[in-house]
């Protein structure tokens, strides 16, 4: 398929279901993101129970994937190649992800962390900017499968993609 791919990148850092990690691939096939670092202890479509795989109904299958056992030497080459490294958090200082400024090019790095405990200070210090989901309610989180997509397609918004 020589369609062009949406300049996003996901890092996936130790995410424990395999269920969330199949439906961010579900949801990044349809966008045609660019590739899925699966880092740490994060699930993989080889994974030997096959619930990844499944999980994304085979989206796995169609968004190149590649897996590292750290994370934080994934989002050095991202920067490196020139890329924004954005984290999705929920911490004091983030910005509302719909005030943020995706910039198209050279593209995009989300980083997604743990569905417990977040992600570790080291990582987002090596962001550049953090940016979070506005929630009204009495939680202050969604599931990360669920933030991945509301994030993506918000960048795909602003990147007028969401017309098919």
């Amino acid at each position: 398929d020589g369609r062009p791919r949406m300049p996003l990148v996901l890092v996936l850092d130790n995410l424990r279901s395999a269920f969330n990690v199949g439906a961010i691939f579900r949801t990044s096939e349809c966008l045609r993101v660019r590739k899925i670092y699966l880092c740490g202890y994060t699930a993989t479509p080889e994974d030997t129970k096959g619930q990844t795989s499944r999980a994304s109904m085979g989206a796995d299958g169609f968004v190149p994937w590649e897996y590292r056992p750290k994370t934080l030497p994934v989002l050095q080459e991202l920067r490196e190649a020139g890329m924004q490294v954005v984290a999705l958090e929920t911490v004091k200082d983030a910005v509302s992800l719909h005030r943020h400024a995706f910039p198209a090019s050279p593209g995009v790095a989300l980083l997604l962390g743990n569905e417990r405990h977040g992600l570790e200070a080291d990582l987002l210090a090596a962001c550049s900017t953090v940016v979070r989901i506005p929630c009204h309610g009495v939680k202050n989180s969604l599931n990360v499968g669920i933030a991945s997509a509301i994030c993506s397609y918000e960048i795909a918004r602003q990147w007028s993609l969401g017309d098919g």
